[in-house]
């Protein structure tokens, strides 16, 4: 998630608080914050995934190659 979007996840955090301080029955901002935030760890979930399996490739890749040696 690039830094743009982080930062308008908070600045609808500060506007969300605002409103509930002020206890508006408007449901709608706080979905969108809710949506963000899985979506946000839906995608770092997604990279680190990622990441495992690339790592467990490169092992399996370099363990090929040391038994053919």
């Amino acid at each position: 998630m690039n830094d743009e979007t982080k930062q308008l996840i908070e600045e609808l955090k500060v506007y969300r608080d605002d409103m509930v301080a002020r206890n508006y029955p408007f449901q709608t901002i706080s979905d969108i914050i809710t949506k963000w935030e899985v979506k946000k760890d839906f995608l770092e979930e997604t990279e680190k995934e990622g990441r495992k399996l690339n790592d467990s490739y490169q092992e399996s890749v370099r363990q090929a190659k040391s038994r053919k040696e």
